[in-house]
């Protein structure tokens, strides 16, 4: 892996190691960072009473009404992920979690465990099994919930190091992409994301593949996704709100010209923090590696959540309270 970080999510350099902004050399740019081998080493060299020790629940996900009795107990970070079906979803969740647990995201942010294993390993099974070359022509299955009326959730926990010690609990949605589409599609069904009013930031997936077709369909539905979140589901807009363009392992890592219509878009609709984040989650090529653009997804949505982060004290038991949302399963049209 490359040694440089870049806080400007359009740069290349952790993958070309080419200032974006063309400074020689590429530590002279203050946007760049240049990441610490030793640093990780001497924080993987720590014994494991160093962490602490958290539950690990059975099943695939969490469940609203127990990731409420965790935000009870203290304070944890929901990242709503959404996208169309086969937007890459559970591919960029399972690529962050094997990244963190391997080590390889930044050096200042560690794998501190998860309370849903179960559900990030039913989940690489087929990567995990695969013994070809290459990777296999499907990687995760489709997602299907426990409770088709209510969204999933997977727990990811780091330990940031600096400035000082913190451990941070991430709370992804692994919702199906149909869920997604109906929104587009249909304004009544926003009571169901209604959980998001709780959301620190969100992600929105689209293929970078599809985002080059000459007749662009992704632009107008990227578009409608905004809107219904802005006005029928009544998400704020100060909200992170971060574009993952996914399978750019097949495109390479140019932004698409039609990224910046649908950012500009967001910000007409008045949301105020609106971000893009190349992303390949798993590669076959060599000079995409999977993984490309994860940690910088992470360094979109953490300055907010790090440096001035909502604490458990300032949100009643009853806002806190996911089971508050009455959730009631849609026909799909």
């Amino acid at each position: 892996m490359s040694k440089y970080g870049c806080s400007k999510t359009d740069c290349t350099v952790a993958v070309t190691e080419k200032c974006l902004l063309s400074h020689v050399p590429v530590e002279s740019c203050l946007h760049v960072s240049v990441t610490q081998a030793d640093m990780m080493e001497e924080k993987l060299a720590q014994p494991r009473s160093a962490f602490p020790r958290m539950p690990v629940y059975p099943g695939n996900e969490l469940g609203l009404k127990q990731a409420s009795e965790l935000f009870a107990a203290r304070y944890g970070h929901l990242i709503g992920v959404l996208g169309a079906h086969d937007t890459g979803k559970t591919c960029l969740l399972c690529s962050l979690y094997l990244l963190a647990s391997c080590g390889d995201l930044r050096p200042t942010r560690l794998f501190a465990g998860s309370m849903t294993l179960p559900g990030f390993e039913s989940r690489v099974r087929l990567l995990r099994k695969w013994s070809g070359t290459g990777l296999p022509d499907k990687i995760v299955d489709h997602t299907s919930l426990a409770d088709p009326r209510q969204p999933g959730l997977l727990h990811l926990a780091l330990m940031e190091t600096v400035p000082v010690s913190a451990l941070r609990d991430f709370f992804f949605t692994d919702i199906p992409g149909e869920w997604t589409t109906d929104l587009i599609k249909r304004a009544d069904v926003a009571e169901r994301f209604r959980f998001l009013l709780r959301a620190d930031s969100l992600v929105i997936a689209i293929q970078a593949p599809q985002l080059l077709e000459t007749r662009n369909s992704q632009i107008q539905s990227a578009r409608m996704l905004l809107q219904r979140l802005r006005d029928a589901v009544g998400i704020a807009r100060t909200i992170p709100v971060i574009l993952a363009i996914t399978r750019c392992d097949v495109t390479g890592i140019v932004v698409p010209p039609a990224v910046y219509q649908i950012v500009e878009f967001a910000r007409e609709l008045g949301f105020s923090n609106v971000s893009h984040v190349p992303v390949a989650s798993f590669s076959d090529r060599p000079d995409v590696p999977s993984g490309m653009g994860l940690a910088s997804l992470l360094d979109a949505f953490l300055p907010v959540t790090a440096e001035s982060p909502r604490e458990a004290d300032d949100f009643s038991d009853e806002t806190r309270m996911f089971e508050r949302f009455e959730f009631v399963p849609e026909a799909h049209v």
